[in-house]
């Protein structure tokens, strides 16, 4: 993804916002403090969409520090968990990506010879495959897929703007975004879990269930949009058959095979802290999430490659931390924190705008906010939006019985419908800067099936989660 230009204009913009904001009197009953935190909400949306991820998350850090206290802000950014476990997961997880191993694992999963002459399972298979490897780094997840999927598309003969590219590119990045909230202790995933905990530490998130909803409600979009793809949108899959796999995929090297086995050792022990397990349970509960990437990072300095040298060297696999994805969680952990406490009044405010459709029957009121969400999503970060709407869509469901697993589970499900455009999260824009199809090409589409996608997830993410939870 090319990175945008300079614009000293864009910068002024969200420093003023950040730093000056504060400044302004309150409103709706919004306290000084309140507009403190306000601008640097309001800054830092503006700069992802217009500058980067990182130089507006540490300005709009800066800027919230000046408002609640320097420290305060330290505490609750860099100091919280879910950050903390973000930086460490790379020494964990990062030999995978050195090493090229989940890079070997697409390309396995998608090589194979029942996918020959078999266009829409092909399709289906590709998808499939990035909503499962959404849950460790999208972005750079989204740049393997768009490029596998570019060198089908070239050998089919599939011209620029096809439709069939469109949708898949679009595909791929709805699909990356699903699959990142796919595991509550990863990536997104654990983000949205700290912030909910910040929110709500009496009633903590119930993570066996969370993912069995998470994996059945994922692979039943995958089915719905490639079926959308087929019945409703009328594509022209039919190039696709004509793939076939030249040369095979090489044999994984030892140092590929034991990344993937650190990998799915971390996923086990993330697993094992919440499943009965008795005395297991109860040990490894002692380390949390922190002290397990903490003991495997350490663990995997101490193995050795094919050479007799080091497999990782944990300076190395630190330095492959996006600071941008990190400060950016840094201040939602901040905004999770204070953004909806009595002292600032945003809360009061929100609640008097949502007031209106609360006397709505609660489903109804549950679809409408959800719809909120999902155009938000479209323009903001999807993370940030559910922040913003997780604590009245909480509080409302308690008061008709439905759990608060459940709820947030929903929420941050249909948060990820932010195909539309680039603003709406990295992963698109990723999928939006290939060479094959236009942005505004990719919108326009977007637009058409977002709606779609949408009553789909309600009518199968509402009956999921009652059964489940």
């Amino acid at each position: 993804m090319e990175q945008k230009k300079v614009n000293i204009i864009h910068y002024i913009i969200v420093a003023a916002l950040c730093l000056l904001f504060r400044f302004i009197p309150g409103f709706a009953g919004i306290t000084p403090l309140g507009m403190g935190i306000l601008g640097a909400f309001i800054g830092a949306i503006y700069g992802w969409m217009t500058i980067d991820m990182l130089w507006p998350s540490l300005m709009a850090l800066a800027g919230i520090g000046l408002s609640i206290g320097m420290n305060q802000m330290l505490a609750a950014s860099f100091g919280n968990m879910a950050v903390v476990c973000l930086f460490l997961c790379m020494g964990v997880l990062g030999i995978a990506m050195k090493t090229g191993a989940f890079n070997w694992l697409v390309q396995v999963m998608l090589n194979n010879k029942f996918m020959q002459g078999k266009a829409w399972f092909t399709i289906w298979l590709i998808l499939l495959v990035a909503w499962f490897m959404g849950c460790h780094n999208p972005i750079i997840m989204c740049i393997i897929f768009c490029a596998f999927a570019n060198s089908i598309f070239k050998q089919v003969g599939l011209q620029k703007n096809d439709k069939l590219i469109v949708f898949m590119y679009l595909g791929i990045a709805y699909c990356l975004m699903m699959g990142q909230i796919l595991f509550p202790f990863i990536s997104t995933g654990l983000t949205l879990v700290m912030a909910y905990g910040a929110m709500f530490p009496d009633n903590p998130i119930d993570i066996v269930p969370y993912l069995l909803y998470m994996i059945v409600v994922g692979i039943a979009m995958v089915t719905v949009y490639v079926a959308l793809m087929k019945f409703v949108f009328r594509v022209d899959a039919s190039p696709i058959a004509k793939f076939a796999t030249e040369g095979g995929v090489p044999a994984a090297t030892r140092e590929q095979k034991i990344s993937l086995c650190v990998f799915l050792l971390f996923i086990v022990l993330m697993l094992a802290q919440s499943l009965p397990l008795g005395a297991v349970k109860a040990f490894l509960s002692k380390f949390g999430l922190v002290g397990l990437t903490l003991i495997m990072s350490c663990a995997v300095a101490l193995i050795k490659d094919s050479e007799g040298k080091p497999l990782c060297n944990l300076e190395e696999m630190f330095h492959m931390c996006n600071w941008g994805q990190i400060t950016m969680v840094g201040f939602i952990m901040v905004c999770a924190t204070y953004m909806n406490t009595p002292d600032t009044g945003i809360s009061t405010a929100m609640a008097a705008m949502i007031k209106p459709f609360m006397a709505l029957p609660p489903l109804v009121f549950i679809v409408v906010a959800l719809a909120v969400g999902v155009v938000l999503t479209n323009v903001a970060n999807n993370m940030i939006v559910c922040v913003l709407i997780m604590p009245f869509l909480v509080n409302f469901g308690m008061q008709i019985g439905m759990t608060p697993t459940a709820m947030v589970a929903l929420l941050f499900f249909m948060a990820q419908f932010a195909i539309a455009t680039p603003a709406a999260s990295p992963v698109t824009a990723v999928a939006m800067t290939q060479e094959l199809a236009d942005a505004s090409v990719m919108t326009k589409t977007a637009i058409k099936i977002i709606p779609l996608l949408f009553v789909a997830g309600i009518l199968i993410g509402w009956p999921v989660g009652q059964i489940i939870f």
